[in-house]
């Protein structure tokens, strides 16, 4: 993937997103709800790793208020978005969480829907796991691979190319291990509806998701205009989001 493509595509997204984002929302008080049902220990030292606009942030300000907590976003733009909505009471960060560079170690590691953009998942996985404490936990949400699957479905019956990257499945998740750590995975899904096909592919703009898969060509606007046609053939537009969760604790 192109970092930098997806680092400017999420940039000038930074101003759109709020109102664009309501599965990011969702998700980020969804794995919200999954640490605060857990009953922690008050962490001292916290890393958030792709803050977007701050859904994710601002419920874990709320969670864990005492912390130290280190922000960080690949993208400049959505980080001074997330201050903005969070103030200066944090550290923030510029940075690629695939690659963090840091020394620090931590108790706790939240992510919610970044690590799709990730290269090479397992391996940022068990880098992140090696920044973690003795019984430190990551949490996080990303994408798996029956998100988006009806527009997939009609590029495919069009003949058509698809240019949407492809999201790992849960059962292949399930597979990695980490030496040293406690893993476990789980999904839910959601139905987002959208009043057309238009204002689908118009969210992914928003939010700066649309960045394609390398070497993509784009539809031509007849292409573009059939396929959004027959994806609103029933009368409606629901695109399916396929959230996978996973937990790493760290052994003590």
């Amino acid at each position: 993937m192109n970092k930098k493509l997806i680092a400017q595509s999420f940039g000038k997204a930074s101003n759109t997103y709020e109102k664009d984002a309501p599965v990011q929302k969702w998700t980020a008080g969804f794995l919200a709800e999954v640490i605060k049902g857990l009953d922690l220990e008050q962490p001292a030292d916290c890393l958030e790793i792709g803050c977007g606009t701050g859904f994710l942030t601002q419920e874990m300000m709320t969670l864990f208020p005492h912390a130290n907590w280190l922000i960080t976003d690949l993208s400049a733009d959505m980080l001074e978005s997330c201050r903005a909505r969070i103030g200066d009471g944090v550290s923030y960060q510029v940075m690629d969480g695939e690659h963090p560079a840091l020394e620090k170690k931590f108790d706790l590691i939240v992510s919610s829907l970044a690590f799709q953009w990730f290269q090479d998942l397992e391996s940022a996985l068990k880098g992140l796991s090696g920044l973690l404490k003795p019984g430190g936990r990551l949490f996080f949400t990303t994408l798996g691979q029956e998100t988006f699957q009806q527009w997939r479905d009609h590029l495919i019956q069009q003949g058509m190319a698809v240019g949407l990257h492809d999201y790992p499945l849960l059962e292949d998740m399930q597979q990695i291990a980490i030496k040293g750590c406690q893993m476990s995975f789980a999904r839910q899904k959601r139905l987002q509806p959208y009043e057309n096909g238009l204002a689908f592919l118009r969210a992914l703009k928003a939010i700066g998701a649309q960045a394609p898969q390398p070497g993509y060509q784009p539809l031509l606007p007849g292409q573009m205009r059939k396929v959004i046609k027959t994806l609103e053939e029933g009368g409606s537009c629901a695109m399916t989001y396929d959230i996978l969760v996973g937990t790493i604790t760290k052994e003590a």
